[in-house]
């Protein structure tokens, strides 16, 4: 990537003479790409609100730095929360999962095949979108990577990774997800990471099956999840994404995740007053299709806006970053079948047999309850 910031700098400087000193600049920043993002300051008035939200009074002074998600995705209708008083809103989840499919073929195999064939039968034909490939090798732990620029005038890419990878077939979606949103998982390979938490969750599941129609598989998990970045040299950035979980009769699941609209910052965790500048995960989700007992393919896609960082760079950070992400995974997954941490880990949970059994499940309701929800943050 910084080969790829140089050829640009030059570029520009014959378009630009001007320039020279800026972009001497950027490219100086641009030099440690994985960190830069804790390395720049936005100015708060830069980033711009949707005008027509309503902010609630606890937020109403803190609006400048506020952001939020694509009305379009999200329906005016609410669910109780696990905690008194909150409300969750509910995503439009047909708008929701028509886009995922649009951008994902392996999320369209699983909502719509009986026995997806996943990454091999995907006909690259069919996208409904031009995508530019960025890197394609079959050999290669991460063999496939595309981008649309810009996709929605959102100003930064939507990027689309794809992999194989070998482990266990025992709660694949929940263990993968907690590669994103477990403290203990994510430092190993995010060091950026400070704070990663669940504030709520959905009291009831059946409310959120019966809102999506029952087409889009068995909602396992439903909540809302905090992230905020380590201080630095500037302040740290924070989310609030609504995040789930979809588990489908083929063994195939989805986890998938929208940044919240400004009239849920009410949500934002008590213990975190202070507003911080917002990053935005505009569409998140990733799909893992079984290819066998031992081995699954995954497609990852991810359009994230950093709070006040150059759009033009954020390709780059974030396809740097989620190949750590994979690299980690890929040793994660084939500790469960070695007697690794993760066989240690799945071994010390109740199989599914026993969650079943009511005397036992009431035994066992809040350390499950505990592993599961901790899926449920900002990717």
């Amino acid at each position: 990537p910084f080969h790829s910031i140089i050829i640009i700098h030059s570029l520009l400087l014959k378009l630009f003479p001007t320039l020279n000193n800026m972009i001497s600049l950027c490219l100086l920043l641009s030099a440690s790409l994985p960190t830069i993002a804790a390395r720049y300051e936005p100015s708060p008035i830069a980033i711009p609100r949707r005008k027509g939200v309503p902010t609630t009074p606890k937020c109403a002074s803190r609006r400048l730095i506020a952001a939020f998600g694509n009305p379009k995705y999200f329906t005016d209708k609410l669910i109780p929360a696990d905690k008194p008083g909150a409300m969750l809103k509910v995503p439009n989840f047909d708008t929701l999962f028509d886009e995922i499919c649009k951008v994902s073929p392996l999320a369209k195999q699983a909502i719509t095949q009986d026995k997806p064939g996943g990454i091999n039968a995907i006909d690259n034909t069919a996208d409904v979108y031009k995508w530019k490939v960025t890197d394609s090798n079959p050999n290669r732990l991460v063999s496939h990577i595309d981008k649309i620029d810009n996709f929605q005038k959102n100003g930064v890419p939507l990027l689309r990774f794809r992999s194989t990878l070998h482990g266990p077939t025992e709660r694949r979606a929940l263990c993968f997800g907690e590669l994103i949103s477990t403290t203990e998982l994510r430092t190993k390979w995010d060091a950026t990471n400070a704070i990663v938490d669940t504030t709520y969750y959905a009291a009831d599941l059946k409310e959120v099956d019966e809102l999506q129609g029952h087409k889009y598989g068995e909602s396992l998990l439903f909540g809302i999840g905090y992230v905020k970045t380590k201080q630095s040299v500037v302040s740290p950035r924070e989310q609030l994404t609504i995040c789930g979980l979809q588990e489908f009769p083929s063994g195939a699941a989805i986890i998938w995740g929208l940044e919240l609209e400004e009239d849920q910052n009410y949500l934002f965790p008590d213990d975190q007053p202070k507003r911080m500048p917002r990053s935005t995960t505009h569409l998140f989700s990733t799909t893992i299709i079984p290819k066998g007992d031992d081995t699954f393919d995954v497609e990852y896609v991810l359009q994230l806006e950093v709070g006040g960082f150059p759009g033009w760079l954020t390709g780059p950070v974030v396809i740097d970053t989620v190949k750590k992400m994979f690299r980690f995974a890929d040793g994660y997954f084939k500790s469960g079948l070695d007697g690794g941490d993760l066989a240690k880990k799945l071994a010390s949970m109740p199989d599914d047999e026993d969650a079943a059994d009511p005397e036992s499940r009431e035994l066992n309701e809040s350390s499950v309850l505990d592993e599961e929800q901790t899926l449920l943050m900002p990717p």
